[in-house]
């Protein structure tokens, strides 16, 4: 009965760690056109920006493209 029960609890472990990541794959292609998200970090392009967007937005929080291009990059020159 307890090795019934502690197989059933690593299997239902698996599926949800199995799960968990799994939502977080998020496959993004190399090239770079750089985002300035609201959180002051430069992404390589849209796509990474999008899937950490992802993430805030599971944690209930927002995030914003500020502009294209790097967040160290000096607008004005």
């Amino acid at each position: 009965m307890q090795c019934q029960a502690l197989v059933a609890l690593l299997g239902l472990s698996l599926i949800l760690f199995g799960a968990s990541t799994e939502a977080s794959y998020c496959p993004c292609n190399l090239l770079k056109a750089e985002v300035c998200g609201t959180n002051g970090v430069t992404y390589k392009n849209r796509c990474f920006f999008e899937c950490t967007q992802r993430e805030y937005k599971r944690l209930g929080r927002n995030l914003n493209i500020r502009r294209l291009g790097s967040c160290q990059a000096n607008p004005y020159f």
